[in-house]
């Protein structure tokens, strides 16, 4: 066996057919982060993304685990605080040391934040939450009544809304789907970096490895069918009334960023655009849209599946790995405490020093 860390420029295309194999093979590792193209995306804007590679005696690709160094301390998932699921892409039936995987890029631990459970990085977990998925393999119609079924009302809600919406416009709203308006899309991250000033959320887009990271997704054109962006456009007299980003590959969509102009708030734009986009994407051959981890209402409606998820880390050597378990330690202790909100304090804080570390730039450039 043999284990190394590469840049993803150095992936040959013999490893890029083995990567998409694999992916191909587990309905578990449809998400468009765990591709070559995420991790050559992230590694055209920070210049320590690494892809741990798993190969035989002959040299045959078994495994792929992309991260970003950081540090010598540890490592984290490539593209970090913008990366929904980490998961080491494997052939399956074969059983691959992790633990090499530290050792082979020089770090005492790679974190995960939201590692997938059912994955070999599933044994590295300590916590337990879940992404959530609508699944429309058998179309939109059998989605809906999927939803109706399980007791919920907020499609044909969301549609009546849609229907009030055009009356009250007079007929000025038009849904436009795999848009690649450029004003659409500035107007989106216009809307969202105002949104994380007014609520006091750190704005991720003054860092220019995640915009670059981000305006990098949008332009990636069409033609390339195995990763890119998606962008649906609900829109009122030509104008955007609510934008829906979704990172996409293959037949799956991931939901990225969404947001809207409050002033067509009472019609719920958020929501419409969100159910126009499965019904467009379902007739376009895709077969999900992942919504990602947290509980928000508005997910537990509209999923169908969920993708159980966890924080933990691949430990290695040295002390990192000690103190990072020790986080976990503490966290869970005082979660089991009858203290109210405190039990979520140690939870927010790893958080946002995870987030801090995954947003530092690792060269220098702008951050």
């Amino acid at each position: 066996m043999r284990v190394v860390s590469i840049h993803p420029a150095e992936l040959t295309d013999g490893d890029i057919a083995a990567w998409r194999s694999i992916l191909a093979a587990d309905p578990e590792l449809s998400s468009p982060y765990l591709t070559p193209d995420w991790a050559r995306l992230v590694a055209m804007h920070r210049d320590d993304v690494r892809v741990v590679v798993y190969s035989d005696a002959h040299g045959e690709p078994l495994g792929f685990l992309p991260v970003q160094r950081g540090s010598s301390c540890a490592a984290m998932p490539a593209g970090g605080p913008i990366c929904d699921y980490q998961a080491l892409v494997a052939r399956p039936g074969i059983s691959l040391d992790l633990s090499a995987a530290p050792k082979s890029l020089a770090v005492g631990r790679i974190d995960l934040t939201a590692g997938l459970v059912k994955n070999p990085v599933g044994a590295h977990l300590l916590t337990s939450e879940a992404g959530y998925v609508v699944r429309f393999t058998e179309g939109y119609d059998a989605w809906c009544a999927l939803r109706l079924a399980a007791g919920t009302k907020t499609i044909a809600k969301t549609r009546k809304k849609l229907g009030k919406m055009t009356r009250d416009l007079g007929g000025e709203v038009s849904f436009e789907a795999f848009s690649t308006d450029a004003a659409a899309f500035d107007t989106l991250l216009a809307w969202k970096r105002e949104q994380m000033h007014r609520t006091g959320v750190r704005d991720i887009f003054d860092h220019a490895w995640i915009d670059g990271v981000v305006r990098g997704a949008f332009a990636t054109p069409a033609s390339n069918t195995h990763f890119g962006g998606a962008m649906f456009v609900l829109r009122v007299r030509g104008h955007p009334a609510a934008v829906l980003f979704c990172l996409r590959a293959d037949r799956a969509l991931h939901a990225w960023y969404v947001g809207h102009d409050n002033q067509w708030a009472a019609y719920s734009p958020g929501l419409i655009v969100f159910v126009e986009a499965i019904r467009v994407a379902a007739d376009a051959g895709y077969s999900e849209l992942d919504l990602g981890p947290g509980e928000y209402p508005f997910k537990e409606s509209l999923a169908t599946d969920s993708r159980p998820v966890g924080a933990g880390f691949i430990g290695g050597t040295g002390f990192s790995p000690v103190i990072k378990a020790a986080q976990f330690q503490v966290r869970a202790l005082v979660e089991n405490l009858p203290v109210g909100r405190a039990r979520q304090w140690p939870a927010k804080a790893m958080r946002r020093l995870d987030i801090a570390r995954g947003l530092a730039s690792s060269d220098g450039r702008a951050a």
